[in-house]
């Protein structure tokens, strides 16, 4: 990603005391409550960021074929969507219980389980930070986080994501990173990294998402491909008041005996078309707000 309508904040808004505020007032108010409120924040925050507004207008319009109208509506429903999972993030710092329906669970557990490690790739679109609240794996799991995140959202997700396991491995300047996630796997452990936004290194996989050429990081197919590992996306959508569904997609079947980088480029495709099913549910949790695409 280059110039300049194509950068990305990468952290939460707010001051570290406002999030504090904000989980202690969760503690004891529903929900349902705080998103009314939230919902009065939406034209402001639409007006203050036009970049990421027109970012997301141009995404309905011009993936999804929207007309100027409905397209504008889905801004909308988008931004309150975007908002509503930032709530129920906060909310789980809170304490508050969510569930997760999970209809590939024995899939899951059964790649999970196996002795060698497995990749697991996420994305900007649903809720995926409650995955590793509420979805739970067999072993150890090592997940590559933006290293420039605020002290109270890094604090509360390192504490809530330790309980089940999950070490965040921040993304370093020297590249470090991969040399901890590289071990992990050979370890016998699952990596999660988001495969839909480059950050820190150059090498990208060209493909098709949402009928247009987009790149993705090389790095999360790379990696599975390198150490012969199973590889799965998941996608956690919010479907209701503190209702998420996670959606799985297998990116290594029928890859057998392929040589590394076509396997990796080929794992890539598949996560780009996991991409395009899951947008095609619930197509208001696209949250990448910057133009994602070069056109």
């Amino acid at each position: 990603m280059s110039g300049e309508g194509r950068q990305w904040q990468g952290t939460t808004d707010g001051a570290s005391w406002m999030h504090r505020a904000l989980i202690v007032l969760m503690g004891f108010t529903p929900l349902r409550v705080i998103y009314f409120f939230m919902y009065f924040a939406i034209p402001v925050y639409m007006v203050a960021n036009r970049k990421g507004y027109l970012s997301i207008y141009h995404y309905f319009r011009r993936r999804l074929g929207y007309g100027p109208l409905r397209s504008f509506f889905h801004v909308i429903a988008n931004h309150a969507s975007f908002g509503k999972v930032v709530v129920d993030r906060f909310g789980a710092y809170a304490g508050k219980k969510f569930s997760i329906e999970v209809p590939d669970m024995e899939l899951y557990s059964s790649l999970s389980s196996r002795p060698e490690g497995m990749m697991q790739v996420s994305s900007h679109i649903g809720n995926d930070e409650m995955a590793g609240y509420f979805l739970k794996a067999s072993k150890r799991i090592y997940a590559l986080a933006f290293g420039g995140e605020v002290s109270s959202v890094t604090e509360n997700r390192v504490k809530m994501l330790s309980c089940n396991d999950i070490t965040l491995v921040p993304i370093a300047d020297d590249m470090s990173h991969l040399v901890v996630l590289n071990n992990a796997l050979a370890s016998g452990e699952i990596v999660n990294i988001h495969g839909d936004r480059v950050f820190g290194s150059s090498k990208t996989f060209r493909c098709q998402v949402m009928g247009a050429p987009a790149n993705l990081p090389a790095g999360p197919f790379m990696l599975a491909a390198m150490r012969g590992v199973p590889a799965v996306s998941v996608f956690v959508m919010r479907t209701g008041c503190r209702k998420y569904k996670a959606l799985l997609f297998r990116l290594d079947e029928g890859l057998e005996g392929l040589e590394r980088n076509e396997k990796a480029e080929r794992m890539a495709r598949a996560y780009a078309a996991s991409i395009d099913s899951v947008l095609a549910l619930y197509p208001d949790q696209w949250f990448n707000f910057y133009e994602y695409w070069d056109e």
